[in-house]
């Protein structure tokens, strides 16, 4: 009996000692995948190239959108006209403090030294819009956007704060990579880009891994705001009853459509889905980025309700910023395809014939009212006449004999094969009612 015991404990040690060494080794063979996974990501190739495009784009429109939208009350709103809410004398934040970011500040009581400073970032979004030279003028965009902002508190929200933390991490990003006059000059210059070459080949891997590492923080911000903007609603007695959405969308101050928010909001297990909706969209947009299926659901998701906010609620520029940061999680194959199809549209549209003239377009009708039903049911063509004949020779039909001719446009075969039939049948019909006639006579 002892020796069967001390058998099967011999054998439950060995087979434990097994588990332990094949767990071991699976681990390290875990983190050893795991390792030369994130050194090929971060040091093989630049990522999200086309999202980072989009990013940079969207944020020269937003920055070029808030400048025109606040263009004529630009000194009450922002210059010396804003003396009123004390932020020249005790600024709202650190930044006016700082010499690098005080600028709009310093010129804010100088009406025209403001106006000046206020063109000049209307061009420099510009420039960021387009891509030229950008990797010096999206430095000077982020000082000069921060200066500006800073002017107001009253008028900024949360999206300057992401906006401007992002921008940091895309100082050390390639955002003209992709859809820029920087990436036009590069491929059509020969020298340029070889020069480029030499220059980018010692510190390529270096510039590889600065660009994906931005990506990554830029995630990671990116998610922790999600999470604790979920966290916060669900604290909310509202959000947890799933009513959340209806009272912003019910208020005239933020309401700015107010019969597609009624609309929207009139059945009530719509209301409760959207509001539980963007609670679990937030709490599980950075698990649910490691899955192509689930990307695209939360990608879609979350896009769509900040365009909601930005559409029914005013705040557009703020949806703009948002949907400026998550169009970086798009994957570059997404947005070529989407650009290969918007090019397709594009070209479809210019192969499209010009307007058709008055008289052809009556002769089309004519003959299309002239062919019998059974044929324009099923969609049969009649036959075209012979390559020989030439179109203005066939005889006028009657049908189309009272239409005035503006134009000196030639008759399609087809339609003269119909007119042609359609006197035939015309003929024949009058000469047996002829010989009816003569019968009966």
């Amino acid at each position: 009996m002892s020796t069967t015991f001390t058998t099967e404990a011999t054998r439950l040690g060995r087979m434990l000692k097994d588990l332990v060494c094949a767990g071991r080794a699976g681990a390290l063979t875990l983190l050893r995948r795991g390792a030369g996974f994130s050194e090929d990501w971060l040091l093989g190739k630049k990522r999200a190239l086309y999202g980072l495009a989009v990013f940079r784009i969207l944020i020269g429109v937003m920055g070029m959108g808030i400048l025109a939208a606040n263009w004529s009350t630009r000194l009450y709103a922002y210059g010396a006209g804003s003396a009123w809410t004390g932020q020249h004398l005790y600024p709202g934040s650190d930044f006016p403090k700082i010499w690098l970011f005080g600028w709009f500040n310093f010129v804010g009581p100088n009406d025209v030294g403001f106006t000046l400073s206020y063109i000049g970032l209307f061009v420099v979004a510009f420039l960021v819009a387009i891509g030229w030279r950008t990797k010096f003028v999206l430095p000077v965009y982020l000082v000069f956007y921060v200066s500006f902002i800073e002017m107001n508190d009253l008028l900024s929200d949360q999206s300057d704060n992401l906006l401007r933390m992002v921008m940091i991490y895309m100082l050390f990003a390639d955002t003209s990579a992709r859809l820029s006059l920087d990436a036009r000059r590069h491929a059509k210059s020969h020298d340029s880009l070889r020069r480029f070459d030499q220059r980018s080949r010692m510190v390529r891997p270096y510039s590889a891994m600065f660009h994906n590492m931005a990506i990554v923080v830029t995630t990671m911000h990116v998610g922790f705001v999600y999470m604790s903007g979920a966290l916060y609603k669900a604290q909310g007695g509202t959000w947890g009853a799933g009513t959340a959405v209806y009272g912003p969308l019910m208020v005239d101050r933020f309401s700015t459509w107010p019969e597609i928010a009624k609309l929207i909001t009139a059945w009530g297990p719509m209301v409760a889905a959207f509001s539980w909706g963007t609670i679990i969209l937030q709490m599980m947009f950075l698990p649910m980025l490691l899955n192509r299926i689930t990307r695209i659901v939360v990608l879609i998701g979350i896009m769509s309700f900040h365009l909601g906010i930005g559409v029914l609620m005013g705040l557009p520029f703020f949806s703009m910023a948002m949907i400026a940061v998550d169009a970086i999680f798009v994957r570059d194959h997404t947005w070529r395809a989407m650009g290969r199809g918007l090019g397709r549209a594009w070209r479809n549209a210019g192969r499209r014939p010009d307007l058709i003239p008055l008289a052809e377009r009556r002769e089309t009708a004519a003959a299309v009212a002239a062919e019998p039903v059974d044929n324009a049911w099923v969609g049969r063509r009649p036959a075209p006449q012979p390559v020989g004949l030439e179109a203005h020779s066939a005889p006028a039909s009657p049908v189309t004999a009272d239409v005035p001719s503006f134009t000196s446009v030639p008759i399609d075969p087809t339609a003269a094969s119909v007119a042609d039939d359609t006197r035939a049948s015309r003929l024949a019909a009058e000469k047996s009612a002829a010989q009816r006639d003569a019968v009966d006579a």
